[in-house]
């Protein structure tokens, strides 16, 4: 018994081992696009299933291709620079994909057709391999991609995107980036079980209510119904989530630069890189390192102390003499302004900031950064109807000063208030435009949030 129990054991071992080394192999990574550092722009990798050790270069070579075809397609071709790209060649002891889930084959993350009991959905169904794979040599990844060696047309979305090598797999393989990228919906009908409120589907036919109503009536967006479910609708009649060799419709392009833009700012970084500094100098030069999209259709505008300084430049020379003694604001703000973007709070998506605090003098500089250190700031919504709300948290009392100025640098409202709390400033009497709020507390200048008046 005491021998029966040892053999469990070492075999337990043996298994526990097998299992440790499984999860944790590595393997051949390349770089086919390379923009920046992995902790800037968006990760896309690439992983193979169903290719052995000796067609791994297929699955290279597909890779490649694949990628070449997606930065040709709008909007993915504009924002090139915000992206980098990879392949991990992963071997598989068997080639190809399982017919069906309950006839597996011996690929590495377990691709089957005919899941969920459709013929043509493609799907990896190994995800703790998946994520294993990743940790072990991408940890960094932002989308992934799976590439099956199969011919056989088919593919899905999720949070991998997966194609077959069948001769429309880059077709394919953009169809489902919209999915697992940017979360669109299938603009034909896939069945009752995938009917959702999506970027580009809806229940919705209040014309005010539309979630594509800034694009309704132009780029032939309107609301279509599905014929085989018409309560249900989709913005277009021939966009690329219907139909294989169409571009994407103007609401599905809108929504991957959106996506975009949650993953990857422009700014890839700035000077000075300490926001809170003490001027010492006669004049300091303040530069942007942008990432553009091309064609370029950023706008950058300056301030200094609310006060608009410069437009559609990435750098701005600020003399000590420009300066108030004391505490001061440059602010350098970033807007996107294609025509390619309109949804409701376009200014909020795509308006990206950096804020340098600096002192003329050493007075208040340490006082400063006490607060700074001991408090929290947040104003939304933004773009603002009549009303935004402030909150101020903080581990002490004191009083604020908020100030809203026009972008002459003239005040327009001031209130003075308690903090820490929550504060609903009423801007229903100022006209549309933009300001600046320039929050101060305990008559120490903190910082400026510009904000959309609608």
């Amino acid at each position: 018994m005491k021998q029966l129990s040892r053999s469990l054991f070492i075999a337990s071992l043996l298994l526990f081992a097998s299992d440790l080394l499984l999860y944790s192999q590595t393997f051949r990574v390349d770089t086919i696009i390379y923009q920046g550092d992995v902790d800037y722009p968006i990760n896309l990798v690439m992983l193979s299933d169903g290719f052995q050790e000796s067609e791994l270069q297929v699955f290279r070579d597909s890779a490649e291709s694949y990628l070449n075809e997606l930065f040709t397609v709008d909007p993915y071709s504009r924002f090139k620079k915000f992206f980098n790209a990879f392949a991990i060649s992963v071997p598989s002891n068997e080639s190809g994909a399982a017919p069906d889930p309950g006839n597996p084959i011996d690929n590495y993350f377990g691709s089957t057709f005919g899941y969920g009991g459709i013929d043509r959905l493609l799907v990896p169904v190994n995800n703790s391999l998946i994520s294993a794979v990743l940790a072990n040599n991408f940890p960094e990844y932002d989308q992934v991609f799976m590439l099956v060696n199969s011919t056989k047309y088919g593919g899905s979305g999720g949070w991998v995107a997966t194609a077959s090598i069948n001769e429309d797999s880059k077709e394919i393989a953009l169809h489902e980036m919209g999915h697992s990228f940017a979360d669109l919906a299938d603009e034909y009908w896939a069945g009752d079980q995938y009917a959702r409120e999506a970027i580009n589907m809806t229940q919705e036919t209040d014309l005010d209510l539309l979630r594509w109503k800034n694009w309704y009536g132009d780029n032939d967006i309107g609301l279509f119904a599905h014929a085989e479910s018409p309560s249900w609708y989709r913005p277009h009649q021939s966009c690329i989530m219907r139909y294989l060799g169409e571009p994407f419709c103007a609401v599905c392009r809108e929504g991957i630069i959106e996506r975009i833009y949650t993953l990857a700012s422009p700014f890839k970084g700035y000077e000075p890189d300490i926001t809170t500094f003490q001027m010492t100098s006669d004049s300091v030069i303040f530069k942007l390192d942008l990432n553009h999209p091309d064609p370029n259709t950023l706008a950058t505008s300056w301030s200094v102390n609310s006060v608009q300084t410069g437009e559609n430049m990435d750098s701005l020379s600020v003399r000590i003499g420009d300066l108030s003694a004391g505490i001061n604001s440059v602010l350098a703000s970033v807007v996107d302004t294609s025509s390619w973007i309109r949804p409701y709070d376009h200014e909020t998506y795509h308006q990206f900031e950096v804020e340098w605090v600096v002192s003329k003098s050493s007075l208040g500089t340490k006082d400063q950064l006490e607060i700074l250190n001991r408090s929290a700031i947040s104003l939304y919504p933004n773009p603002v109807h009549d009303r935004f709300n402030l909150e101020i948290l903080g581990t002490e009392y004191g009083r604020t000063l908020i100030e809203i100025y026009d972008m002459r640098g003239r005040q327009v409202q001031m209130y003075e208030l308690n903090y820490p709390g929550s504060f609903v400033i009423d801007v229903s009497g100022l006209e549309s435009g933009i300001y600046q709020v320039k929050i101060s507390l305990d008559n120490i200048y903190l910082s400026s949030r510009r904000i959309i008046k609608l």
